[in-house]
C-alpha cells in the first residue's frame, strides 16, 4: 500500500502541533506554578525585610503578624533542608530581583547545626529547580547537577522542575498562606535524646557565611542574626561545641555596624510546650516569638 505526499504531510502536522501543544502544556502549567512560588517567597513585590533560611526560621517568625504589627512588607525566603552554601545563593538572587529596591533588612536564620556537614539535604540545590532560568541559580544548578542529564533534562521540561513540596509551596502562594502548620508538642523522649545531634565547624560552610553577610553589608543591608530556639538539652549537651558556633556568630556581628546577633534560646529553650520537635517551634512557639520580636523592633523604634 502506497502512502501519499499528502497523508505523509498531515502524519507530520500531527506530530508538529502534538509536540507545540506539549511545549505550550508543559510551559503554561510550570508558569502557574512559578508565579505561586513567586508569591510565596515574596519575589513578587518589594520587601522591606527578607527573611532567609531553613525551616527552624520558616516555623518561628509569623509573616503576616510582622507584616500588621511593624507596617512593613516581608518576603519569607525559606526552605526546608538549605545549606549555607544554599542560602548564600538565594540571597544573591533575591538581590538581582530587587536590585531596583533591596530591603532595609535580612533576617537570617542562624542555629547551632550551622556549620555542621556539606548540606541538610546532599541534593538541596534541586529545590531551586523553578528558577533555573535565573542566571544566580542556573549556574548554580549548573556546577551542582549530578549529570548532564540532571541539568538539561529539567531545563528542556519545565514540569519535571516541580516535586510535591514545591507544588504545595504554590498552592499556598496562590491562596496566600504563610501558616506554621506544626500543632503538636515535643515528646520526653525527643527532649533527652536531642543532645545527640553533632554539631561542627566547616571552614567551607564559614566562609559561605562570612561572603554571605559581607555580599549584604556591602550592598548597605542592615543584617540580623537570628539564633532561633531548640530545645535546651542540645546546648547543655554540646556546651563547648555550642560556644565555638556562637563565638563565631559574635564575630562577625561585631565586624560590621550593620550586623547584629540575637539569641532566642534562653528565653524559650525550657518551654517544651512551644515545640514540635527538638529543633521545630508549633504553632503556639512560633507566635510567642513573632511577639516578642515584634515588641523588641518597637522599642527599637523609639529608642
Amino acid at each position: 500500500m502506497c502512502i501519499s505526499s499528502s497523508d505523509e504531510m498531515k502524519r507530520a502536522l500531527y506530530i508538529l502541533f502534538f509536540l507545540l501543544a506539549l511545549v505550550l502544556c508543559d510551559r503554561g502549567i510550570a508558569l502557574v506554578l512559578n508565579k505561586g512560588l513567586e508569591r510565596y517567597f515574596g519575589f513578587d513585590k518589594p520587601a522591606d525585610v527578607l527573611l532567609v533560611g531553613h525551616s527552624h526560621l520558616m516555623l518561628a517568625l509569623d509573616k503576616e503578624l510582622l507584616e500588621r504589627e511593624l507596617n512593613i512588607t516581608v518576603a519569607k525566603y525559606c526552605r526546608e533542608g538549605v545549606n549555607v552554601s544554599d542560602r548564600k545563593q538565594m540571597v544573591k538572587q533575591f538581590l538581582s530581583l530587587s536590585e531596583s529596591k533591596p530591603p532595609r533588612m535580612v533576617i537570617y536564620g542562624v542555629d547551632p547545626f550551622m556549620f555542621t556537614g556539606k548540606g541538610l539535604s546532599a541534593n538541596s540545590y534541586k529545590l531551586f529547580y523553578p528558577f533555573m532560568d535565573e542566571a544566580v541559580m542556573d549556574a548554580y544548578i549548573k556546577a551542582e547537577a549530578e549529570s548532564a542529564w540532571d541539568y538539561w533534562g529539567h531545563k528542556l521540561f519545565h514540569v519535571t522542575r516541580y516535586s510535591d513540596a514545591l507544588i504545595n509551596s504554590s498552592i499556598r502562594g496562590w491562596l496566600g498562606n504563610w501558616e506554621n502548620f506544626k500543632r503538636g508538642q515535643v515528646t520526653k523522649e525527643v527532649i533527652e535524646s536531642a543532645g545527640k545531634r553533632d554539631i561542627a565547624l566547616e571552614q567551607e560552610l564559614i566562609d559561605d557565611f562570612t561572603e554571605t553577610i559581607r555580599l549584604l553589608t556591602n550592598s548597605g543591608i542592615q543584617v540580623l542574626l537570628l539564633n532561633t530556639p531548640v530545645v535546651d538539652t542540645i546546648r547543655e549537651q554540646n556546651l563547648q561545641k555550642w560556644e565555638r558556633v556562637e563565638s563565631v556568630l559574635q564575630g562577625i556581628a561585631q565586624s560590621s555596624d550593620l550586623v547584629e546577633y540575637r539569641d532566642y534560646n534562653s528565653l524559650f529553650s525550657k518551654t517544651y510546650s512551644l515545640f514540635y520537635d527538638a529543633i521545630h517551634l508549633n504553632q503556639e512557639g512560633q507566635m510567642k516569638v513573632t511577639e516578642h520580636f515584634i515588641r523588641e523592633q518597637k522599642g527599637e523604634m523609639h529608642d
